[in-house]
């Protein structure tokens, strides 16, 4: 089963080396983390910790926009382990900063870890 999975994800992933591929994954994971945004945001009680999460993905979507022809990924790593350093202070965060700085995580760690892919770095 797992080596049709991972199967599945090569075909999923496009070609290597395609620029096409980081810009479609960004549009898809953009737009789906606005779908959940707003859902979410709808329901409200405990489901708007999970719009905080999502919401805070747009901005780092929109930096990844702008770096995203860069011949390296310095600065979506970067920007990365920014979140993961505040990250070390978790257990000192209300919920609110947690899913925040979570979702920044997420954004720009599958942006980095897919820009490396397609690269073939």
């Amino acid at each position: 089963m797992e080596k049709f999975a991972l199967f599945f994800e090569s075909i999923l992933k496009g070609k290597k080396h395609d620029i096409d591929d980081l810009t479609q994954f960004l549009k898809i994971r953009s737009k789906g983390a606005k779908k959940i945004q707003t859902s979410t945001q709808t329901k409200g009680g405990f489901a708007t910790l999970t719009s905080i999460h999502f919401k805070a993905k747009e901005e780092p979507y929109k930096q990844c926009e702008k770096h995203i022809t860069d011949d390296d990924s310095t600065f979506i790593k970067t920007e990365a382990d920014k979140c993961f350093e505040k990250l070390k202070q978790w257990n000192k965060m209300s919920q609110r900063e947690f899913q925040h700085v979570m979702g920044q995580l997420e954004a720009y760690g599958e942006m980095y870890i897919r820009s490396v892919e397609t690269k073939g770095k």
